[in-house]
C-alpha cells in the first residue's frame, strides 16, 4: 500500500510541475518602435569674445539648417542642435521606454575629424534660441576619430528621454559638440537624423516559475494528503 501512495505522490508532483511552468510562461511583453524626425535643426555659434578671437563658450548667433555642423577651430565653434516633439507619444501606464537613440548621419568633414562627438540634452522650447549653444547636460559621446562620410552616429539618450516623458515635457532638445579641434557636417535631409524610441507594454507581473512551482506542489500534495487522511481504513477482525 505504501508503494501505491508513493506512485500517486510522484504522479501528482509531475502534474504540478507541468502546471507551474505553464503559468510561468504567461508573462507577455509587446514592443513598439517610434522614429521621430527633428521639428527643428539649426547651428548655434560662438564667434569668440568681442575684443579677441578666443572662444568664450557663449552663443552669439544661430541659423536654421538641414546640415548642422559640430566644429571647433581657433576662432569659431559651431554646435549642431535638434529638437524633437515627444508630446504626442501618450504612453500608457504599463508602457516603458527601453531604448532612446539619437541618430545622425555624417555628411562630410570640415577639417580633420575630432576625437569624439558628445551629445547634450535639454528641455526644448519649440524655437531657435542662441542660448541653446550652452544649454544641456552631458549624456553620451561616440568616437569619430576613424569615421567617414556616410557613417551613422548613434547616441544613447534613454534615461534623459524617460525623464522628459515622465515630466510631460513636449520637446526634447539635443546639441552635438566636437570634443577638440576638428569638425563634421551632419546631414538632416531625408530623415538622416532621428530620435528612435523603442517601447514595451509589460503585462501584469506574475510570480516567477520557481515560486509557482513551490506553491503548486504545496497545494496539490496538501490536498491529496488531506483526502488520504479522511479516507477510512479497512479493518479486518479475526474470528476464533
Amino acid at each position: 500500500m505504501n508503494n501505491h501512495y508513493h506512485k500517486v505522490a510522484v504522479a501528482v508532483a509531475s502534474v504540478c510541475t507541468a502546471l507551474s511552468f505553464t503559468l510561468g510562461a504567461s508573462k507577455e511583453v509587446k514592443a513598439a518602435t517610434f522614429t521621430l524626425v527633428p521639428t527643428y535643426s539649426f547651428v548655434a555659434i560662438d564667434w569668440g569674445s568681442p575684443n579677441s578671437s578666443s572662444l568664450d563658450g557663449l552663443g552669439d548667433a544661430y541659423y536654421p539648417t538641414s546640415i548642422p555642423s559640430a566644429d571647433i577651430r581657433s576662432d569659431i565653434e559651431t554646435r549642431a542642435s535638434y529638437e524633437f516633439n515627444i508630446g504626442n507619444l501618450s504612453l500608457a501606464t504599463n508602457t516603458v521606454i527601453r531604448h532612446a537613440i539619437v541618430e545622425a548621419r555624417i555628411n562630410s568633414r570640415i577639417t580633420n575629424f575630432p576625437n569624439f562627438l558628445s551629445i547634450f540634452g535639454y528641455v526644448g522650447n519649440e524655437m531657435y534660441d542662441i542660448s541653446d549653444f550652452e544649454a544641456g547636460v552631458f549624456l553620451n559621446s561616440v568616437d569619430v576619430s576613424s569615421s567617414s562620410a556616410g557613417d551613422i552616429l548613434r547616441f544613447d539618450v534613454t534615461p534623459f528621454v524617460n525623464q522628459l516623458v515622465n515630466n510631460n515635457n513636449a520637446f526634447a532638445g539635443f546639441t552635438i559638440r566636437a570634443s577638440n579641434f576638428g569638425g563634421v557636417v551632419l546631414n538632416a535631409y531625408d530623415n538622416n537624423s532621428s530620435l528612435v524610441i523603442e517601447t514595451a507594454d509589460v503585462a501584469e507581473p506574475v510570480p516567477e516559475p520557481t515560486t509557482i512551482f513551490g506553491s503548486a506542489i504545496g497545494l496539490c500534495l496538501g490536498g491529496w494528503l488531506k483526502r488520504k487522511k479522511s479516507t477510512p481504513q479497512n479493518k479486518t477482525t479475526s474470528q476464533g
